[in-house]
């Protein structure tokens, strides 16, 4: 791990201890659950819900040595940030703004669905990315999301909004109305996701004051595209061919930007370059079978050989090389649900009636075992297999992550609830 990059936990105090007010239908315990010499013995406390408000973990600062304005490292599964600087900044996020473009297209459009090119979604090949599209070529909306997504081709991502903006108002004539209904359905995509610092006022990441994102939006956009089996294809491909498929029949082959895929298990997802946002990539990596996301924005930007137009640097992918290296040493993932990997945890489970239910997992930093604990938070009885609580994880005082239970089998004679009257204060 590099100097300054140690992962660091702020000061706490323990919750308090105090008997929670119960009723017969209406009651929430918290279990707080300690293994480890000199924790809170073998005899589970239980505390009122209202005394436990933990904080959040908290990530790992980046390796000195990053160029990167704004970083963010998400563990996919559990949704645990690893790693982060100036992760809710907002930036101009450049070419990853085609990860929206491609979700918003996947909501509203058939793979097969044909687009006719029109002159409008043309770009100029001397400034911007490009698929080589010509007007008059029919290509489908699949082979469209290759364009975008491999070369990152604005012409491919011009052409598919025009037509999905068409798609959701026919009113929309003009391709500039068109793309403006199709911009305002990727807003409508951010809303529906929750991401707090991401705006777009266009679908192929052209600076604009108007079009911003965050390494965390942008991370938590990525986790949605790679849900998706079709466009998770898409990104991790290196190279496509095609022939389009009107009369034409034009061959197209497009290759991707992304210098680290297939990497040491890098599957994905999307580079981005302009002026105004540097060096951009959002990369994705299997570290001992888990998806981790890693997000830079404004590395320093790549530098050309003005003659033969190669790129000679490209600080963007070192940087994220630094920060996979980074994570893969700092932490070691724990999963719950596997025998004896939390002691005590899943007798504890059995005995209140509750079980997981194939939970992700949890990503805890190398060396902080000693400090790890777990708290089980139930709620009263309710049919089987619904959810009947979660389990929280911490180091010392600091929650890392928590997952669902839920319950085997409603007790008849009301076990749980007689277990708890015990702690009922008298009246």
């Amino acid at each position: 791990m590099s100097q300054g990059a140690a992962y660091t936990w702020p000061t706490l105090s323990a919750p308090r201890l105090s008997p929670p007010l119960l009723t017969r239908h209406a009651w929430l315990v918290a279990i707080w659950l300690a293994f480890g010499a000199g924790l809170l013995g073998t005899a589970p406390v239980v505390i009122a819900a209202q005394e436990a408000t933990p904080a959040t973990n908290v990530p790992l600062a980046p390796p000195e040595s990053i160029s990167a304005a704004a970083v963010f490292a998400l563990d996919t599964e559990s949704g645990v940030a690893l790693l982060a600087r100036n992760a809710d900044q907002r930036r101009s996020p450049a070419s990853t703004t085609k990860i929206a473009s491609a979700l918003v297209v996947m909501r509203h459009a058939e793979r097969d669905e044909r687009v006719v090119i029109v002159e409008s979604d043309l770009v100029d090949i001397t400034i911007f990315s490009h698929m080589g599209l010509l007007v008059g070529d029919t290509l489908t909306v699949d082979q469209l999301l290759y364009g975008a997504l491999l070369p990152s081709g604005s012409d491919a991502a011009r052409a598919l909004a025009r037509y999905v903006g068409n798609k959701l108002d026919p009113a929309a004539t003009s391709a500039e109305a068109a793309q403006e209904r199709f911009v305002a359905e990727m807003n409508t995509l951010v809303a529906d996701l929750g991401l707090a610092n991401t705006q777009f006022a266009n679908p192929e990441g052209n600076d604009d004051p108007a079009q911003y994102s965050s390494a965390r939006d942008l991370a938590l956009l990525a986790r949605e595209l790679l849900r998706d089996p079709v466009l998770a294809t898409v990104v991790e491909t290196r190279e496509w061919s095609g022939v389009s498929v009107g009369p034409e029949q034009r061959p197209y082959t497009v290759r991707t930007t992304n210098s680290l895929l297939g990497e040491e298990g890098v599957h994905g997802v999307k580079t981005g370059t302009t002026p105004d946002a540097g060096g951009c990539l959002v990369a994705a990596r299997f570290l001992d079978d888990h998806r981790v996301v890693v997000v830079v924005l404004g590395s320093d930007a790549p530098v050309i050989d003005q003659t033969s137009g190669d790129i000679l640097a490209d600080q963007r992918f070192d940087d994220t090389r630094a920060i996979f290296a980074e994570v893969s040493g700092a932490f070691r993932w724990l999963a719950p649900a596997e025998a004896g990997a939390v002691p005590g945890l899943l007798d504890e489970l059995a005995a209140w009636g509750v079980t997981l239910q194939e939970p992700p997992a949890i990503p805890i930093p190398a060396g902080a075992e000693a400090g790890f604990r777990y708290k089980l938070v139930l709620a009263a009885e309710g049919p089987e297999q619904a959810e009947a609580g979660r389990v929280l994880f911490f180091i010392d005082s600091v929650r890392i992550g928590e997952v669902p239970v839920y319950q085997v089998a409603v007790d008849p004679a009301g076990s749980r609830d007689a277990a708890l009257g015990m702690y009922a204060p008298a009246t």
